[in-house]
């Protein structure tokens, strides 16, 4: 073949191929910028400090290794293939000169092996991830599947297309061997190759035929890939790193992003959420376009896992597919005519329901927002905020959600705490330690190091009462100083938030940043892990920026200093559970561990999913209110996975998953799944056992003396109360 056949040809091949992926990509930017403006993501691609985070996640395939293996086999592949585009480089420059090859380093012996290296390795994780593929096919595994409702078909092109973009290159580089133009010595595999064609006889001629057909096949295969690629949902190779980039984490796992609330300039085109599609951010469409549909996310899905129709892989294909359908009126290729005839047809993408249609009710109510997805994701999809955003405008534009949580909704707004209680009773607790206890009547004091945040569950729920009573008296034992609002503290507003009630969130959360700023509150310390990542975490959006440190972390620092010391014997087995709003949503993990280390005589175990992969307890994302009536309750089966280690204690570190979990240890005993002594308790009330000195005086149920604020107090009924 003439150097002008060839080269003539390869351009061919490059230039219709470069043409459609054009043609392509041009499409899916029109349909990106579809979606609703979203500056604040340039913000986090120029942070200098997110460079780090970038490079490994990218580069270093840092959460691709989260699941070792199949990680192991992507970061080969992935590696691999930034070699193959070397080789591709060489493969063009091949077109015009037989010899052609990368001038200085790209010479030397090192590249021959590696290059060879990698090529093997990709060949071989190429076998990985058939042999995953066949091993977890749905049809075998049903929904357990994590590849259930994927498109296992375009995966196993891709592999076979994979394979033959290497598979073509060796031949390449093994004719080149046979015909002495290989620059490298010690591309071993190359050699072999070229040795078997040399052993076959073939004549230079016949060399140089099978050297220009592998090459021109090689570019067919390549580009065919990239077209395939662009036209899938492969294309997560070309859009996973911008991303990453572009991508909230770490932050997306704790705060909500606010939306703004202009109540005063409401008009008919003002929108509340995510409505429709287009509704959707740029960056939200995008992650559509990356998801790889891994089936990471569906994995670890406690909806999915117990049943409900909730999967957060198919929330982003689902999305990224009525896109799709849609893009032909977004576009200006349709036009959309309401008295056309048919222009009622439900089956028009048109007249599809975001909610309703495309996405099922029950499935978006049905998500707790404890982040499991988004941490297992690879590539930074950010499932929960297109959950919530959708919640958003079914609650503000639709005035539509479960029945059982419109009284949740109306307690917060008149009463201030979910449970619809008095504000004086959030005094309860504090029986029988009025002298230990000051509650803020003005600023706090100024020798009070911390204003406790006792919670609306810490107040009203009987069991989170003992674990936030033995708190404060592990704070009197170790001499530290604090305060508690009492009748002023109001709920954070979390459930309201996570339920899609952005405006009432944002009210109650600036009429509590401007309560704590009167007060002259500088350092809070939280029990509810909720309470916690509202104030440390969304509280700065609205500019309410105070230290807060959750009660774990409080005692794990006493503990240490020596102003707390465990001396009681407490010969029991606890099976520590995680909650996800202090682990994955807020890398609080070691503290309550070390707490629990430190009581003599006590075993700590860890259940199988724990520390940033633990398993929801099911109250999260206002869930706690809602009944759940489908496939088996979640702290039903969180429950079970606590007793695998057959423990005396289940352990909690939040009073969401206490009463979660104690309700499910109530429902065990009666199954017979576990004795009556089973107990559920705080890291403080174990650590609480341990420690001699405090005052203990149990709980009453007589009503306390009233402590009064006058002028700062909320009364019941009133907004933020």
């Amino acid at each position: 073949m003439t150097t002008g056949v060839r080269i003539a040809a390869g351009f061919a091949i490059m230039g219709i191929a470069f043409g459609l992926a054009t043609t392509r990509v041009r499409y899916l930017v029109e349909l990106l910028l579809h979606g609703r403006r979203d500056p604040e993501r340039f913000e986090y691609i120029r942070n200098p400090s997110n460079i780090k985070y970038h490079a490994e996640k990218i580069l270093g395939q840092k959460k691709l290794f989260q699941w070792e293996f199949p990680g192991t086999l992507h970061a080969l592949t992935f590696w691999g293939f930034l070699i193959v585009q070397v080789m591709l480089i060489e493969s063009v420059g091949e077109l015009f000169s037989p010899t052609f090859a990368i001038p200085g380093p790209f010479r030397w012996g090192w590249w021959g092996a590696l290059g060879d290296t990698f090529l093997c390795a990709v060949a071989l994780a190429l076998l990985g991830f058939t042999i995953i593929r066949i091993k977890n096919t749905p049809r075998r595994e049903g929904r357990k599947s994590r590849f259930f409702g994927s498109h296992l078909w375009q995966a196993y092109l891709i592999l076979f297309m994979i394979f033959g973009v290497v598979s073509t290159v060796a031949v390449v580089r093994g004719a080149r061997w046979a015909l002495h133009t290989l620059p490298y010595p010690n591309a071993y595999l190359s050699h072999g190759i070229g040795k078997l064609l040399t052993n076959a006889g073939y004549s230079h001629s016949t060399l140089r035929y099978i050297e220009d057909g592998a090459l021109l096949l090689h570019l067919a295969v390549v580009f065919t890939f990239l077209l395939i690629v662009v036209n899938s949902k492969h294309m997560h190779i070309f859009t996973s790193p911008f991303n990453v980039a572009f991508g909230r984490q770490p932050l997306a796992l704790g705060p909500l992003r606010p939306i703004e609330i202009d109540m005063e300039n409401v008009t008919e085109d003002t929108v509340f959420g995510v409505g429709k599609v287009e509704d959707f951010t740029w960056k939200q469409l995008l992650d559509g376009f990356t998801c790889t549909e891994c089936g990471r996310c569906q994995s670890v899905c406690p909806a999915w896992n117990t049943g409900k129709t909730l999967n957060p892989k198919f929330i982003i294909t689902q999305t990224r597919d009525h896109l799709f359908e849609k893009a032909p009126y977004l576009l200006g290729e349709k036009v959309w005519d309401m008295s056309a005839p048919g222009a009622d047809d439900p089956d028009n993408p048109m007249n599809k329901k975001l909610v309703g249609d495309v996405h099922l009710e029950e499935s978006i109510w049905a998500c707790v927002t404890c982040g499991a997805c988004v941490y297992e994701c690879p590539v930074d999809i950010e499932h929960v905020d297109a959950i919530v955003d959708m919640r958003r405008a079914q609650v503000m534009m639709e005035s539509s959600f479960p029945q059982e949580a419109g009284l949740m909704l109306r307690n917060l707004e008149n009463s201030g705490n979910p449970w619809g209680e008095a504000a004086q009773k959030r005094l309860d607790w504090t029986k029988g330690l009025e002298e230990h206890i000051v509650v803020v009547n003005g600023r706090i004091p100024a020798d009070a190091e911390y204003l406790y945040w006792v919670g609306c569950a810490g107040a009203f729920d009987d069991r989170a009462k003992k674990a936030v009573r033995a708190f404060a008296e592990l704070m009197v034992e170790a001499g530290v100083a604090f305060a508690i609002l009492g009748p002023q503290e109001s709920c954070t507003g979390d459930p309201a938030r996570r339920i899609g009630n952005e405006y009432l969130f944002q009210e109650m959360a600036k009429q509590n940043i401007a309560l704590l700023k009167s007060k002259g509150v500088r350092k809070i310390v939280a029990s509810c892990p909720h309470c916690f990542n509202s104030i440390a975490r969304e509280y700065p959006q609205f500019g309410g920026t105070f230290e807060v440190i959750h009660h774990t972390d409080l005692l794990a620092r006493l503990v240490k200093d020596g102003k707390l010391k465990p001396t009681e014997n407490v010969d029991k087995k606890v099976s520590y559970h995680d909650p996800c709003y202090l682990a994955r949503h807020n890398d609080v993990i070691e503290q309550p561990r070390n707490v629990l280390q430190s009581v003599p005589g006590l075993q700590s175990h860890d259940p199988h999913n724990c520390k940033k992969r633990t398993f929801c307890c099911g109250a999260g994302g206002s869930r706690l209110w809602m009944e759940e009536t489908v496939g088996t309750r979640i702290n039903s089966e969180r429950f079970d996975q606590m007793i695998e280690n057959d423990p005396d204690i289940v352990s909690v570190a939040c009073p969401y998953c206490m009463i979660m979990l104690d309700d499910a240890a109530k429902d065990a005993v009666q199954k017979g799944k576990v004795s009556e002594d089973l107990r559920v308790l705080d890291v403080a009330q174990l650590l609480r056992q341990s420690v001699n000195g405090a005052p203990k005086v149990a709980i009453s149920a007589a009503p306390p003396a009233a402590v009064s604020a006058p002028g700062d107090q909320h009364q019941p009924g009133e907004p933020g109360a």
